[in-house]
């Protein structure tokens, strides 16, 4: 797959919420998470375990809008707009913006700013 076409399956995948099915369809088994607050994590083992942290945090994610991506090379990025509600805690949202590196036709690195 092409950067291209990998930005555009990640956006189909995450509008329905398909974020487990999204990253090991597309990223590469030792892809690199980056936070914003500058952790890292290795290996798609690391990122389900996060995810399922955070999913297991929250009680519904009311709307997630996804941007249409902007390709350059073999990066594109994402700006997610997310309205959750966390267990315990008053509905909120944030914004994010994710970019991705690719190569050999699998997402290598993701890393995140909010």
């Amino acid at each position: 797959m092409t950067t291209k076409q990998i930005a555009t399956r990640m956006i189909v995948l995450c509008a329905k919420k398909k974020f487990s099915e999204a990253r090991h369809e597309l990223f590469a088994e030792d892809v690199v998470c980056q936070e914003a607050d500058n952790k890292k994590m290795k290996g798609l083992k690391a990122l389900d375990k996060k995810q399922k942290a955070w999913v297991g945090s929250m009680e519904k994610i009311h709307s997630l809008k996804i941007s249409k991506p902007l390709v350059n090379g073999n990066f594109f990025s994402l700006a997610f707009t997310w309205d959750i509600t966390y267990k315990g805690q008053p509905r909120g949202g944030w914004k994010e913006i994710g970019v991705y590196e690719v190569k050999d036709g699998k997402v290598v690195l993701e890393k995140y700013f909010y």
